[in-house]
């Protein structure tokens, strides 16, 4: 069935929005000596997290639900052709891999917790649906630029789109000097403010 474009579009509208008030309220919920600019975001859901399901069940089950949604919207809109359905599908391969962020979740907090080795079956799980999820989120823009660009009622996004992934690592490495924690961060509210965009 066809997911409605408005129903989508507003998943898309609502997706950065859950996203930044689960990562603020999850950084904001952690005492000393847990620091955003150097800390990873995975910390905020770890087991020994304080209030986890502020990032894992706002930041994450939510948020990739909502992308999951746009995703399925833009499946519907874009119709045919590699280029929609890899985009569209990269979306929502980002969407399920977030909401499994929520769940596979990490064993500890890195150097914040000692000892601390993050070797159960669901950390290495979250290991694994990470880097999935990093690489579905820096190629579907790509992607979806070329779909945007064969279609006329789109035409005007596809150059935007193309330059999300650049925007995205220029907004990561600038923020780098304050920490990776906070270039981590950076970069993911940029990918989210292009979600907002589409």
């Amino acid at each position: 069935p066809r997911m409605p474009a408005r129903v989508a579009a507003l998943c898309g509208l609502v997706a950065p929005v859950a996203f930044v008030v689960g990562l603020v309220l999850g950084d904001l919920a952690q005492p000393d000596p847990f620091d955003p600019a150097h800390d990873d975001i995975s910390h905020l859901g770890a087991e020994t997290a304080s209030s986890p399901w502020l990032y894992n069940q706002v930041g994450a089950n939510l948020t990739g639900l909502l992308v999951v949604g746009l995703g399925l919207g833009l499946w519907s809109a874009l119709g045919r052709g590699w280029a929609a359905r890899l985009g569209s599908g990269g979306l929502m391969v980002v969407g399920v891999g977030m909401v499994l962020d929520g769940f596979l979740r990490l064993d500890c907090r890195g150097g914040l917790d000692v000892p601390c080795e993050n070797v159960s079956w669901h950390a290495s799980a979250h290991k694994v649906e990470s880097g999935i999820t990093g690489t579905a989120l820096l190629l579907t823009p790509v992607v979806l630029a070329f779909a945007f660009r064969a279609r006329p009622a789109w035409r005007s996004a596809w150059v935007p789109t193309l330059l999300a992934v650049p925007a995205i690592i220029v907004t990561g490495a600038a923020f780098s000097s304050i920490g990776p924690g906070a270039a981590a961060r950076a970069g993911s509210v940029a990918w989210f403010l292009w979600i907002g965009f589409v």
